[in-house]
């Protein structure tokens, strides 16, 4: 018979939690996040313990049954891997505050004295986050890199916090500055935050005899409305069983975007693809659910759905220049193109052409923000029936001749649904002109951008979009030498750089020195342009 589940409240001090440690009684299971914070945070965090600000309750999960399977020896806590457990009867995992814990120990621990029959230094990881000096004159906490000579009132916080190392510190260093006033002052400083430190209470949640299941559901309902729970954390924890860890596959189709500039997309944004891929879009999936009902079915659709993730990215690169994460105009689109791949996993080019003309479409309308979250509900229905054969219709439109384009302004915000529609039309026209039809086979390393006018602003009819291809006879060849692209304008290249927008009307203009008209008749060209393409797409322009 199962023990039944108990939980345990209790109040430590700072001390304790740092002798358990060392004893080797904290452990990080499988399908924990790693280490995110930066230095900044982790001063942050001290100085609210200085400040004596509670700094939230620690949650620790003690597993039912079988709890080896959720070791993880790759996993640190701060810079230390944990190489030898203490001896409990079952290990005791942090569930919540692996980061304020990291952070702690870290900079707590003396690297030079830790119990190296339990815990292994990762010097690299240390030297890069956990050299926090607490500054006696500022009275700050400070990172300093090793290759920086720290000030002899710059004490490293463990040893702040060990009388002896400390004794030994001031001899070295605060005693020799030579004022007596100085060295009393920091000695009486040093003795307050080291007593502030090492008596600083923290609370701890202890979840024992628990399922995996049961400590999730505990940890959900807990931080609901506070802390914001990670996605994928739940899903590593609830599906760790099978052999399976979303985190990974996840590194793995991030590594599979690099070429495509999308590997530093937002990962919450992929797991809302995946979430999406049950029917419904992801607001309205409840993934805890989900793999309770059939754990091996959820991890076979989010097999699947990290396929399709790939082929919509590459589709977005190739066919719609699409050629950063940055430029996605909204995740929306990411959304439905990966479902669509999951449908259709090896569409005719027609359907790809249709695809294409629904990407422009859902762009120029504003399609996403002009519908509330339940009309995207069922335009996501709509879409997913259509290619499952149950619609007519591919486009959601519960309002006949709706669509509108909205004017385009005159920034540089890449947030701007409007903005990005711009640049990749302007794109799309260079590829056009040029006659680019595969960017996979050519290569294409992204997007640049540039001045036509240095001194001028940056305007529509001011800045030069092109595709940045590893191809000699296609790529532009720029005078790199030159501040900005105003040479383009010059009488030797006469009929060229069409592509860019550029004619030779702009290069009288420039020759006379009316720079003003050359950008406007530029900006005019590009809007004339735009307008055509997005009249032909069935969206009333506005200009």
């Amino acid at each position: 018979m199962r023990t039944p589940l108990k939980i345990d409240t209790r109040v430590r001090s700072l001390r304790s939690y740092l002798d358990e440690f060392e004893k080797g009684a904290f452990q990080v299971p499988s399908f924990q996040r790693e280490f995110l914070w930066d230095t900044e945070a982790i001063k942050q965090l001290f100085d609210s313990i200085k400040n004596r600000y509670p700094i939230g309750s620690i949650q620790f999960w003690q597993p039912a049954e079988f709890g080896e399977i959720w070791l993880d020896n790759d996993v640190k806590i701060g810079p230390y891997k944990i190489i030898q457990p203490s001896n409990e009867p079952k290990p005791i995992f942090i569930l919540d505050g692996l980061q304020r814990l990291s952070s702690l120990f870290g900079c707590l621990i003396n690297p030079e004295k830790y119990n190296k029959n339990r815990l292994n230094l990762d010097e690299e990881t240390y030297n890069d986050k956990f050299r926090i000096y607490y500054d006696l004159e500022e009275q700050s906490f400070e990172y300093i890199r090793k290759n920086k000579l720290p000030k002899p009132y710059q004490v490293p916080l463990y040893i702040l916090i060990n009388t002896s190392d400390f004794r030994k510190f001031a001899r070295e260093n605060i005693e020799k500055i030579g004022d007596e006033y100085k060295i009393e002052l920091y000695l009486d400083r040093a003795d307050e935050i080291s007593k502030i430190i090492t008596e600083y209470e923290i609370a701890s949640v202890d979840i024992l005899n628990a399922s995996v299941e049961e400590a999730v559901d505990i940890f959900w309902r807990v931080n609901k409305e506070g802390i914001k729970i990670s996605k994928d954390w739940i899903v590593n924890a609830l599906t760790n069983e099978s052999n399976f860890k979303l985190k990974d596959e996840m590194d793995i189709l991030l590594n599979n975007l690099k070429k495509y500039n999308f590997d530093e997309i937002n990962r919450d944004i992929l797991f809302n693809c995946i979430q999406s891929s049950f029917g419904k879009l992801s607001f309205d999936v409840d993934v805890v659910s989900l793999i309770k009902e059939d754990r091996l079915k959820f991890i076979e659709t989010t097999k699947k759905t990290i396929l399709s993730i790939e082929k919509a990215v590459k589709f977005l690169f190739e066919e719609l220049n699409v050629v950063t994460h940055k430029l996605l105009p909204s995740n929306w689109q990411l959304i439905f193109i990966v479902e669509f791949f999951n449908i259709v996993e090896n569409p005719t080019p027609l359907q790809k052409e249709e695809i294409k003309f629904w990407f422009w479409f859902t762009i120029y309308s504003n399609y996403f923000t002009v519908y509330n979250p339940s009309k995207r509900s069922k335009a996501f229905s709509q879409f997913r029936n259509y290619y499952l054969g149950f619609e007519t219709e591919l486009i959601y439109n519960d309002e006949p001749d709706k669509f509108i384009s909205p004017k385009l302004k005159n920034n540089s915000n890449l947030g701007s649904v409007r903005y990005c529609a711009n640049i990749l039309f302007q794109l799309n026209y260079y590829k056009n002109q040029k006659s680019i039809d595969r960017l996979n086979v050519l290569g294409c390393l992204g997007y640049n951008k540039e001045k036509l006018f240095s001194y001028e602003k940056e305007t529509t009819g001011n800045s030069i979009y092109y595709l940045e291809i590893i191809d000699l006879d296609n790529i532009l060849i720029l005078h790199r030498n030159e501040k900005d692209l105003s040479y383009l304008l010059s009488k030797e290249n006469l009929n060229k750089y069409s592509e860019l927008f550029i004619n030779n009307e702009m290069r009288n203009e420039f020759a006379n020195g009316n720079i003003k008209n050359v950008i406007n008749l530029r900006n005019k060209l590009i809007l004339d342009e735009e307008k055509k393409f997005v009249e032909s797409l069935n969206i009333v322009y506005d200009i």
